[in-house]
């Protein structure tokens, strides 16, 4: 009889400790998923400094590749426009990181294109200085 107690204390146990392991296990996200929530959230500089936390990889680097595009696309498309130029160079600036990162994005090229495309309609505006120096560098035509 005591053998029996034993046992199913033994059984409970052991199930309630795998019970318990597994939920946590299912509770826990991933970094990416952690970083794509902040992206949703609108919060960049939080997934950069998540990002920063982490030993440099090539996950890490598509990871900061992604936060850089993403925030890049919402300067320009959820911009206030009174603020549109000041938001376009931040943008440039972003997508000029996605192409330091990964010199292949077609969308961060597309992206720089179609923001350049609109400085050539205005004849008194352009980016920084440096923002120009940069693209240069990367080969656009300014």
């Amino acid at each position: 009889m005591k053998t029996m107690r034993i046992l199913l204390f033994t059984i409970f146990t052991l199930g309630l400790i795998a019970g318990c392991s597994q939920s946590e296990s299912q509770t826990e996200i991933t970094l990416a998923q952690q970083v794509d929530n902040l992206i949703a959230e609108e919060k960049f500089n939080e997934a950069h400094v998540l990002l920063d936390e982490q030993p440099e990889s090539e996950e890490i680097s598509a990871q900061r590749e992604k936060v850089h595009l993403q925030h890049g696309i919402h300067l320009i498309y959820s911009a206030d426009p009174a603020s549109m130029r000041e938001n376009a160079t931040n943008a440039l600036r972003e997508f000029i990181a996605v192409l330091e990162i990964n010199p292949e994005n077609e969308k961060a090229r597309a992206e720089t294109e179609q923001i350049l495309s609109i400085y050539r309609t205005f004849p008194d505006r352009q980016p920084a200085e440096d923002v120009l120096d940069q693209l240069r560098e990367l080969g656009f035509q300014i």
